[in-house]
């Protein structure tokens, strides 16, 4: 036998072993899908998603708001109207996260 029927062997159990991890991540998350059951950590989850998904935008807006008004001397404009811009946007996101959810 050679090296090279070694190597050979050894790549097809690599492939081998690879391939019935993915097979058994991929039935779990099969089985998770197919559970009819909202459990309450489900719910906790969905709940944190739309948070930062509210929140972020927001902070973000409000922060570059910040900046341009500080920059250019505005008083709240910009932070303001960025604000708003974020919170519409989260609220945006935090609704496709429930719809896609459900």
């Amino acid at each position: 036998m050679s090296a090279f029927d070694r190597d050979d062997e050894l790549d097809d159990e690599l492939e081998d072993e690879f391939e019935y991890r993915i097979r058994r991540q991929r039935a779990r998350i099969d089985e998770g899908r197919k559970e009819k059951g909202e459990s309450f950590w489900r719910y906790l989850g969905l709940i944190g998603v739309v948070g930062w998904s509210v929140v972020l935008p927001m902070v973000v807006g409000l922060l570059a708001g910040r900046w341009i008004d500080r920059s250019y001397g505005t008083g709240y404009a910009w932070t303001v109207g960025l604000l708003l811009f974020g919170l519409v946007m989260g609220c945006v996101n935090a609704w496709r996260s429930i719809t896609k959810e459900h």
